[in-house]
């Protein structure tokens, strides 16, 4: 209890605190502001939180990325995360790091750095266009979207690069592959998805968001890399 006490009172008499030697802000002077990506809620700043300065660097860094290259580095974000997710459903199927299929593996990077990537910012770009707001209703409308076209549509392009992986593709078994295991899959994800868009929608900022979905989705893989590769 003491040692908690005291490590309260150095923090708050660090000089590297920042509030610690700042003026009181007069009352009629503060005015409402709208929060950036990296602010937190009472309008206070990354910066001014104790936080590692590292883990402050790195959304600094991330944020600067997604301006200069939203393309690239979205897709670049998908790819490692989609690696990671495929590595972790070989994991979950009992394999060892010494049996684990690289080529797979690879194959998953690939989906997110030349479909999910690009595709996930266009998509986004255009359904803002189309459905502005974030209104309730507005909302809803762009989750419906996201479950009838681009969940599909990804999770066909899924399929396919399974089967192109394991050497086994051909359009006919495609469509069985589309047919047998889409429904499942949609089912599954209509449990997940529509919590995920509701969140993205109406709280994260646009350019965010297919971040946000990649990391959402990094769960979502791993099940979708499990029904891709079954035999």
């Amino acid at each position: 209890m003491r040692s908690s006490l005291f490590i309260f009172l150095l923090l708050l008499c660090s000089p590297t605190h920042a509030w610690a030697h700042r003026a009181p802000t007069p009352m009629a002077r503060i005015t409402p502001t709208r929060a950036t990506p990296w602010q937190m809620r009472g309008g206070a700043s990354a910066t001014e939180l104790p936080v590692s300065a590292p883990l402050t660097k790195l959304g600094t860094w991330y944020a600067v990325q997604i301006e200069k290259r939203p393309i690239y580095t979205k897709s670049v974000t998908a790819c490692i995360i989609f690696a990671l997710s495929d590595y972790l459903a070989q994991r979950l199927e009992g394999k060892n790091n010494q049996q684990i299929d690289v080529k797979r593996a690879t194959a998953g990077a690939l989906i997110g750095l030349l479909y999910f990537g690009p595709a996930a910012h266009f998509w986004y770009e255009a359904i803002f266009r189309l459905l502005p707001g974030t209104s309730l209703v507005s909302t809803l409308q762009k989750a419906v979207c996201g479950q009838l076209i681009f969940g599909p549509a990804f999770n066909c392009i899924f399929f396919a690069v399974g089967l192109l992986q394991a050497g086994n593709f051909t359009v006919p078994r495609w469509l069985r592959k589309i047919q047998q295991d889409l429904p499942g899959a949609w089912l599954a994800g209509a449990g997940f998805w529509p919590l995920v868009d509701l969140v993205s929608f109406s709280l994260v900022p646009k350019e965010y968001i297919p971040l946000f979905i990649n990391l959402c989705s990094l769960v979502w893989t791993i099940y979708l890399s499990k029904v891709a590769n079954k035999q």
